[in-house]
């Protein structure tokens, strides 16, 4: 008997962890929060974003993202790679104004922490999942 009870403990865990991975919150979706944004030629502000994941592939994200500070909105694009589990890493590009950066985000669960650079300046975003 006790080879079937520990087969069916191995099948009962295996079975659980699918089931947890299935329902654990991924990057893909809408999430929103604030930070700042410190450009080279001004003083630090502070943003309020929505920011959208939509899967590329198994690995690749595009993103949109819409913030807003006390004197302009901006409106960002990019794309982001998963480089290990819950890391995320890559570039992004605002028209309006004509600047590029690499951003890295780390996920935990339905939290994210978003930081940003380019030649024009760099922040950092605190996101929850929507």
């Amino acid at each position: 008997m006790r080879p079937v009870s520990t087969t069916l403990l191995a099948i009962a865990l295996v079975w659980l962890s699918v089931g947890y991975a299935q329902a654990a919150p991924g990057l893909e979706g809408t999430w929103s929060g604030s930070g700042y944004v410190v450009p080279k030629s001004g003083a630090r502000e502070n943003v309020r974003c929505r920011v959208r994941f939509s899967r590329q592939s198994s690995k690749v994200f595009s993103v949109e993202a819409t913030c807003s500070s006390e004197t302009t909105n901006i409106v960002q694009t990019g794309e982001v790679l998963e480089v290990s589990a819950g890391r995320f890493a890559g570039d992004f590009y605002n028209s309006q104004y004509d600047i590029s950066g690499r951003i890295r985000i780390q996920m935990s669960g339905t939290h994210q922490t978003v930081n940003f650079s380019g030649a024009q300046g760099q922040g950092s975003l605190s996101l929850n999942k929507q």
